[in-house]
């Protein structure tokens, strides 16, 4: 198993490596799969990521989510307590450029994480039992510390998927990773 440090290096070459049109078409093959879990489509209200350079993208998602009336959230920095919260957003919102590039509602509008249903999550690294290797930050798992009750999805590329990623006790394990190939539930492949 490679340290936590290693993967994020490793991934970080790959992702230099990828190609637009190959980045474009193996998120749409991922999103679609993710649209069709049965988790999603029974879900009232979605939390999404707002996809950066070297993530899977997630616009579609999105999209699907308005399409099919379902209330949509994202990640948005809340600068006076200096982490992450979930932000309302709709079709009409304008977004502009928040902490670290990452796109967030102008005017976020504040949601609690027990107002969510199903969550889907960026990672660098995964393991098919739910393990998650994220940027170092810690944004991500003071979110999901609250979620006990909400579908995980973590969304990746293929080449993001290992045996076994490094965990503490306290990191919040995935319920499903789907990448562009498969659909990983807790270690069966669906």
């Amino acid at each position: 198993m490679k340290n936590k440090e290693e993967l994020r290096r490793l991934i970080s070459e790959q992702r230099a490596k990828m190609q637009p049109e190959w980045t474009r078409e193996s998120s749409l093959l991922a999103q679609r799969m993710l649209v069709a879990l049965p988790e999603f489509r029974k879900a009232l209200s979605v939390c999404c990521y707002m996809a950066v350079s070297g993530e899977t993208e997630t616009d579609l998602i999105i999209e699907r989510c308005w399409k099919n009336g379902k209330k949509v959230c994202v990640p948005a920095f809340r600068k006076e307590i200096k982490a992450y919260g979930l932000a309302e957003f709709r079709k009409d919102m304008h977004v502009v450029p928040g902490r670290f590039g990452v796109s967030e509602p102008e005017n976020p509008e504040w949601k609690a994480v027990d107002d969510v249903d199903f969550i889907v999550v960026p990672g660098l690294a995964f393991d098919p039992q739910g393990g998650r290797v994220g940027h170092g930050g810690g944004y991500y798992d003071r979110i999901l510390e609250g979620m006990k009750k909400v579908f995980k999805a973590g969304l990746a590329f293929e080449f993001q998927i290992f045996d076994r990623v490094p965990m503490l006790d306290e990191d919040v394990r995935m319920d499903a990773v789907i990448t562009e190939k498969r659909v990983l539930t807790r270690i069966k492949c669906v």
